[in-house]
């Protein structure tokens, strides 16, 4: 008897103790969230290299005309958004796996528009087409703009438990660069060489690799178990 006394007192104690549980919001709601705070982020970047560069937003608005150009902004767009939202989503218990199979569509496409735009790049400049310098930049506009977008993205997954890390940081690392090329697109010279085109899936794979080697552990050292809310 004493030792359920005891027990009880213990209970109610505890109880008293207890914080209570912060319910997470909506994942969709946290993806957009996180969405409109990159929109500014890359509309801040656009603004300030499509103003100071020579070519600036004109030369973009001239060459959105063309398809394959056109495509391939809307494709890494898609692959951008779809990306994150599969990060919020398996970030969860209590969402599917599957959820990581999102942004495959919009990724393929992306790659095939990116390849088509090699080929014809190719056709047209032949080897001339594969200057490293202007391309560079580009690798490095990329990856510079990640860098805010993924300690964005880091913050907004800081409640979510380390159920799939890695998943959870590819999917939101492939968000993060496709989204960074989507803004580099709009002030770039879009009549650029075949080293461009390709730094923009070659700059992916980088952000996707360097996140999954160091930002797996991060994750889990700063995840908090909350529960997700449907």
């Amino acid at each position: 008897m004493d030792v359920t006394v005891e027990t009880d007192r213990l209970i109610e104690e505890l109880t008293r103790q207890a914080k209570p549980v912060r319910r997470l919001s909506p994942p969709l709601r946290r993806a957009c969230l996180w969405l409109l705070g990159a929109v500014v982020v890359i509309a801040a970047t656009a603004a300030f290299h499509g103003l100071n560069e020579a070519h600036g937003f004109h030369h973009m608005w001239a060459k959105l005309v063309e398809t394959k150009l056109a495509l391939q902004i809307l494709a890494s767009l898609a692959s951008g958004v779809t990306a994150i939202v599969a990060a919020f989503m398996i970030s969860l218990p209590d969402r599917s796996p599957n959820w990581s199979l999102l942004p495959l569509p919009a990724l393929a496409l992306w790659a095939l528009s990116i390849g088509y735009g090699c080929l014809t790049d190719w056709i047209e400049r032949g080897p001339d087409g594969f200057k490293l310098g202007t391309s560079f930049g580009c690798f490095l506009t990329i990856v510079g703009t990640s860098v805010p977008l993924g300690l964005l993205l880091g913050w907004a997954l800081r409640y979510a438990t380390a159920f799939r890390p890695l998943e959870t940081m590819t999917m939101g690392a492939l968000g993060v660069a496709a989204l960074s090329a989507t803004g580099l697109s709009f002030y770039h010279e879009l009549d650029a060489t075949i080293m461009i085109l390709l730094w923009h899936g070659g700059s992916t794979l980088i952000v996707i690799l360097m996140t999954r080697l160091i930002g797996a552990r991060l994750l889990q050292r700063t995840a908090r178990p909350v529960r997700g809310q449907a």
